[in-house]
């Protein structure tokens, strides 16, 4: 009897030791559950207040100078050993940034752009970040303005000395001016007598006025005629016209080649003011000593995209 109330006494004993433990673990979960969720309930509200950032890119167009940009509220310093052409930052929505644009000799900076709009004519610029932007430093030689030009009142080349020229050169009668205005790029004809022609060639280049009197000879010259070169560049349906023809038959039409690929048997060739790559099915006997007028005839073009103006001052031989 004695045996038997001790082992009912046990039992009810490990009844209870199991229950108390049940409640332990059951209130030792909830406590989890609540530390894992305000936890998480932190992490999401450090993660709304980091603040969102943006890139902000800074380029020169062309040549003729150096840029840097900061984010740190520092005044940016152009470095003369390892002077940038390109940059960027990334700063957060709000930041305040600078960007210095400095012409290098020679040179003058003119303005900023932002997609080929005018921004500023600061060199020192402070912009608040606010979204991706690439800001574009453009520079001119010294005695370029760059101011805009209505071309169709121009009457002398005098008016347009101020644009940034990308090529001259004088044709018989003719002189041949290359500039760029508004992302265009355009060239101007000028009657020229063989007196301003022999005038210009017979100046000094090593003349510390050269540019002053060549200016002086050049802006009088009457203007005739005025193209927009980029609105002339062929369209890719215009091009394919040429998909199928020989190499030989191209040279005939006066193409040029300039560069060569021969293990790609890609070419770069030239058509009057535009320049093209161009693709040939075919192969060339001895690709060491390749000869335009004789190894382009066995050629067939497979594929053709033009490039863009690339001789502006081109003018068919007479």
């Amino acid at each position: 009897m004695k045996k038997t109330i001790a082992m009912l006494l046990m039992f009810v004993l490990v009844l209870s030791l199991l229950s108390a433990c049940g409640k332990k673990n059951e209130t030792s979960g909830e406590s989890s559950s609540e530390a894992s969720s305000e936890q998480e309930q932190e992490s999401s509200s450090e993660s709304s207040e980091k603040p969102e950032v943006v890139t902000i890119y800074v380029s020169v167009k062309d040549w003729g100078g150096s840029i840097e940009v900061t984010s740190d509220g520092t005044d940016p310093q152009i470095d003369p050993e390892y002077p940038m052409q390109s940059a960027y930052v990334n700063a957060p929505i709000g930041a305040t940034v600078k960007i210095l644009g400095e012409p290098e000799e020679g040179y003058h900076f003119v303005r900023w752009t932002v997609d080929g709009v005018e921004y500023s004519t600061d060199a020192l610029l402070t912009v608040t970040a606010e979204k991706q932007t690439e800001f574009v430093a453009e520079f001119l030689p010294e005695g370029k303005d760059g101011k805009h030009v209505d071309l169709d009142k121009v009457t002398t080349l005098g008016e347009l000395l101020g644009l940034m020229d990308i090529g001259y050169s004088l044709f018989g009668s003719t002189y041949i001016y290359a500039f760029e205005q508004d992302g265009n790029t355009y060239r101007a004809l000028c009657d020229v007598t063989e007196e301003t022609s022999q005038a210009i060639f017979d100046l000094d280049f090593n003349d510390p006025d050269y540019n002053a009197k060549e200016r002086e000879l050049l802006s009088p010259l009457p203007v005739k005629s005025i193209e927009n070169l980029t609105e002339g560049i062929p369209s890719q349906e215009e091009a394919d016209q040429y998909i199928g023809k020989t190499g030989q038959e191209l040279i005939d039409e006066g193409w040029s080649v300039w560069y060569t690929n021969l293990e790609e048997m890609e070419f770069g060739m030239n058509h009057g003011v535009y320049g093209f790559t161009i693709q040939f099915d075919g192969e060339i006997p001895d690709p060491d000593n390749f000869n335009e007028e004789t190894d382009m005839a066995g050629l067939t073009v497979r594929s053709i995209t033009c490039d863009g103006v690339s001789d502006a001052t081109y003018m068919p031989e007479e």
